[in-house]
């Protein structure tokens, strides 16, 4: 197993954790910013600790090498019932909000392929990371593109030409996300990509939840997370292509 591959796996993990924390903080389900139907209403901010409490106990159960399978599928259910199940009815309005959910489960499971027993459902897994993760980097590159003079307000201050940088992110985001699809390009598309929004993360993301706080403390997690799945992308991928080893997680977990 490379060291990409669990470099990202501890940022994916080290996410969780941050959005666990902030799940209690805010007092819902902070990933990916889930609309709030009336039900959830009455039973937040329970709903919150104790789904907080779960993603920790089951980051907790993972490196004390504890029911690590059940503590993988623990944070992706967690994240279907309680973010993406309530992003279905109002994909048409925040569909890029709708995509992290997936990425997000994605990662879970990827990180799931380790594990000896369910090994054997590696490529799926892996296919099933690198289609969303298509789907989500050329949404939001369209976004960028179409958005440009709302999204360079986000760039921070000292980064000059902000409009300019938009533009080039929204470019980066398209070819990174076409990259992913391509056999010849794929483990490049994802180490740029983590790369790139590895970059995000300290020069965007945290900057502005340590100014901002409240809800930019999400963009903090999420940017951090699909940084790390990329890794992982990129270590699977770059092993996987190397033809050395039958399986990307012979190294050792």
């Amino acid at each position: 197993m490379t060291s990409a591959y669990k470099i990202g796996r501890h940022m994916f993990l080290l996410a969780i954790t941050e959005l666990a924390i902030y799940s209690f903080v805010k007092g819902d389900f902070a990933m990916t910013r889930p609309p709030l139907p009336e039900l959830v209403q009455g039973i937040n901010p329970a709903m919150a600790y104790v789904s907080g409490a779960l993603l920790l106990l089951s980051v907790l159960a993972f490196y004390l090498n504890r029911y690590r399978a059940a503590a993988l599928l623990t944070i992706a259910n967690l994240i279907f019932w309680l973010a993406t199940s309530r992003h279905l009815f109002n994909l048409w309005r925040d569909h890029i909000n709708g995509f992290k959910t997936l990425w997000l489960i994605g990662g879970a499971l990827l990180i799931l392929t380790s594990i000896t027993e369910h090994q054997k459902y590696y490529k799926k897994v892996l296919w099933f990371n690198l289609i969303i993760l298509f789907l989500f980097f050329v949404d939001c590159g369209i976004a960028h593109l179409r958005f440009a003079d709302f999204v360079q307000t986000l760039i921070p201050f000292f980064i000059p030409f902000p409009l300019f940088f938009t533009y080039l992110a929204g470019v980066c985001l398209l070819a990174g996300g076409i990259g992913l699809l391509i056999p010849q390009t794929q483990k490049y598309a994802a180490l740029l990509s983590g790369i790139q929004i590895a970059g995000w993360f300290i020069l965007l993301h945290v900057p502005r939840a340590l100014t901002i706080s409240g809800d930019e403390w999400i963009g903090v997690g999420e940017s951090l997370a699909v940084s790390g799945i990329c890794f992982m992308l990129y270590g699977l991928l770059k092993e996987t292509h190397s033809g050395l080893s039958s399986s990307p997680f012979s190294g050792g977990q």
